[in-house]
């Protein structure tokens, strides 16, 4: 079983209960086989939890998540006076199919909807320091001072699950910020590269012989690099991109169809309206009816 707990961009956690704990006397975490997952954040002192023989002593300003399914327990070692707040709930992506989700998260390039765009899950950092810009403490404080203030209002556990979800997903770009801003050196630079070259040039044909003479680097080392990266293709990520742009022409011009087409050097509308309708799921003409154009 896997030790990472994951969110999906298409269902948020369901929390189950929050709150805060401060020990009176010498403290020992309880001995549990939960079938849903814990979030500690350690606010003074420190907790010491075993999960399936891998030991976590959580420093004050850290935080641990325990996975559902998987035995936790504790030493009477955590002093008198600690603190903590903890979150019980349950990830969507325990409960789903794992194949029909990526495991990339789409490049924020790629601004616009299509069918498949919140298909993918992301990792929670098991364990770590929170960076102070997140201020963890005071939105936990808030979450919970929400909950126990709206408990007899609509809405009052949905609303705390948003809350929650956004305070993770927060934990998460800090943590893939910390693992070198999720690609890194060589690699990292030519993703960075491609992927400003194909914004740069999402107005024409793509040529992967041009896109390896502009960088001056292997094509088939770049094309490898930017999968592994990124989940998908160079041509498929040009495609997006031309897509994206047809959109924006959509809603900012008064072009139709053909003419954005010729925007983007497609050698014809029908070639341009078959592949608009791939990504997007329906015509470009079905596609601006819906928009409210200026």
């Amino acid at each position: 079983m896997e030790e990472q707990i994951f969110l999906t961009a298409d269902g948020f956690p369901l929390v189950r209960d929050i709150g805060w704990n401060q020990a009176s006397g010498l403290y020992t975490h309880p001995d549990r086989l939960l079938d849903y997952e814990v979030f500690i954040y350690v606010t003074q002192g420190s907790m010491q939890v075993i999960e399936e023989g891998t030991e976590y002593v959580v420093q004050a300003g850290e935080y641990l998540f325990l996975r559902g399914g998987l035995h936790h327990w504790g030493e009477p070692r955590c002093a008198a006076g600690t603190s903590w707040y903890w979150v019980h709930f349950t990830s969507a992506a325990e409960h789903r199919d794992k194949s029909s989700y990526k495991d990339y998260i789409p490049l924020p390039e790629l601004e616009y909807y299509y069918p498949d765009y919140y298909k993918y899950r992301f990792p929670l950092p098991k364990y770590g320091r929170a960076p102070v810009q997140l201020g963890l403490e005071s939105r936990l404080r808030l979450i919970l001072e929400q909950v126990q203030r709206t408990e007899s209002q609509t809405h009052w556990m949905t609303r705390s699950c948003l809350s929650v979800y956004e305070l993770f997903m927060d934990i998460h770009a800090a943590g893939q910020q910390e693992s070198s801003t999720s690609v890194s050196g060589k690699s990292g630079n030519a993703v960075r590269r491609v992927t400003a070259y194909l914004i740069k040039h999402c107005g024409e044909d793509f040529a992967g012989e041009e896109l390896a003479s502009q960088l001056n680097m292997n094509y088939s080392y770049l094309s490898s690099a930017f999968k592994q990266a990124t989940g998908q293709t160079i041509i498929e990520t040009h495609t997006k991109l031309r897509m994206n742009k047809a959109i924006e022409l959509m809603r900012t011009s008064a072009y139709n169809v053909s003419e954005i087409s010729d925007a983007l050097g497609y050698p014809n509308p029908y070639y341009f309206s078959r592949v608009f309708k791939k990504v997007l799921g329906e015509s470009p003409s079905s596609y601006m009816k819906h928009l409210y154009r200026t």
